[in-house]
């Protein structure tokens, strides 16, 4: 049964469709902070009667009527990834949720180790509202502005669940969507590029990495009459460098949103290209080794999840990002917490003997950096093996059409090699291989240190 034919749920969606794409242009930040307040008390009530938080705050003797609001977060343990999978599956609900008919988000697959949390029917719809919130800041209109989807549509994937099982099978018996147009990136590049050429798109939206390809195949003559208005990303680090390759190719603006398997929309850019988290959503921490940090500084962002039901996240560490605060506030008029960068997963970090963690975004910013020098992006992967603390292996796959174009590859590398040794120390081993091909599931980080007895002192970024 469609959920929107209950006349309860149809209610709170209606509602939630009135009321929260503009909370955060209404609210105060007073009137923020007590609606936050509310939703964190109902969720700690809720969350009690799941058996993994039930036996966290046991052990911490923590009662829910002790939170009363978003002050009273630190009293209660962080949740971790490893948690839920312990007491998975049914240890993430409570006893009386029918998992038959939520939606599974699956998530922690790069680790080798995948996780389903299931999501109820109006996480999805509140999920849907920041969408329609981030378009909206932008002048898309979801019910009329042409849009095409570039999705992993794969059996597994967090995307097939949420738009074409969920949200899509939900709003299409009520709404029209033939302004909406969804792809599977996985279809062959050229193939996709002329679909989407067909449609003229006002919107293109989809990972940086596929956007990308559209770019460099725009590049090369392929896509002459896809000119968007404006292009949206999500899923993926987005670095600045390869931002300005995306905006001059398609000579339009590029507009960033952070989204996570485990929660939906986190938050998404302003104008003024600050990123604003989705505060009646989401609320977040930035911390290094579990204690406060300064604005400005980078720290591991660790968030709580007001809305909805099936699998609770109360200070959930398992999204293991970066991110930095912005220090000194935004003046677009929109409130709640904001983010100035975001710098990539933990996991996806190199480590250094001093103690300092070297962030995805460092890395391709020496990558992008002299690429753009050279004047031609021949980067197809890269991937990064640490062998110990202080010998690190960069493998590179050129385009081969590319390859010889522009600085050849050997000087490349002694320029990237001299970079990171200013930045790492010269007691750092560094060396470069070229590979012919990449395997399809090949991780962009292969460590084989000891992680768990790495203790990060500052970020490099």
């Amino acid at each position: 049964m469609n959920p929107l034919l209950d006349p309860i749920f149809l209610y709170k969606t209606l509602k939630s469709y009135f009321s929260d794409p503009d909370r955060l242009r209404r609210m105060t930040n007073q009137e923020l902070k007590k609606y936050q307040d509310k939703s964190l008390r109902k969720l700690v009530k809720y969350a009690y009667t799941v058996p993994v938080y039930k036996d966290k705050y046991s052990k911490a003797n923590i009662k829910p009527d002790e939170i009363k609001g978003i002050d009273d977060l630190k009293k209660l343990p962080f949740i971790t990834k490893d948690d839920l999978r312990k007491y998975s599956p049914d240890g993430i609900v409570p006893p009386s949720f029918n998992k038959e008919n939520a939606l599974g988000a699956r998530t922690g697959g790069t680790t080798g180790k995948p996780l389903i949390l299931f999501l109820d029917s109006y996480s999805l719809i509140k999920s849907m509202m920041g969408l329609i919130r981030t378009m909206k800041e932008y002048g898309i209109d979801w019910r009329k502005t042409k849009m095409s989807l570039l999705l992993d549509l794969s059996e597994s994937s967090f995307e097939s669940s949420y738009f074409m099982s969920g949200v899509s099978s939900f709003i299409k018996p009520f709404f029209s969507q033939k302004n909406i147009q969804v792809f599977n990136q996985l279809e062959t590049p050229t193939e996709l590029i002329k679909k989407v050429e067909d449609f003229q798109p006002e919107l293109l939206a989809g990972y940086p990495s596929m956007i990308n390809i559209f770019a460099i195949l725009k590049d090369r003559g392929y896509g002459k009459k896809l000119n968007p208005r404006l292009i949206m990303t999500a899923g993926q680090f987005l670095e600045s460098n390869g931002r300005r390759f995306l905006e001059e190719t398609f000579e339009t603006k590029i507009y960033d949103s952070y989204i996570s398997t485990e929660t939906g929309p986190i938050a998404f850019e302003c104008k003024n290209g600050h990123y604003h988290v989705h505060s009646d959503l989401i609320y977040p921490e930035f911390l290094k080794n579990e204690e406060d940090i300064t604005p400005g500084e980078p720290g591991e962002f660790v968030i709580t999840k007001l809305h909805g039901f099936g699998t609770p996240l109360i200070r959930y560490t398992g999204l293991g990002d970066i991110v930095t605060e912005l220090d000194n506030g935004c003046n677009c008029g929109i409130t709640g917490s904001q983010i100035k960068s975001i710098h990539g997963r933990k996991y996806n970090s190199i480590l250094l003997p001093d103690g300092r963690m070297v962030t995805r975004s460092f890395m391709e910013k020496i990558f992008s950096e002299i690429f753009l020098k050279s004047k031609v992006n021949k980067q197809n992967r890269s991937q990064i093996i640490q062998h110990r603390l202080d010998k690190i292996e960069i493998k590179i796959e050129f385009d081969k059409k590319l390859r010889n174009v522009g600085c050849p590859p050997e000087e490349l590398f002694d320029i990237m090699t001299e970079k990171m040794q200013e930045k790492f120390g010269p007691d750092i081993e560094i060396f470069f291989t070229e590979v012919d091909k990449f395997d399809d599931m090949a991780l962009y980080l292969v460590s084989k240190v000891d992680r768990s007895k790495f203790i990060e002192k500052s970020y490099v970024i």
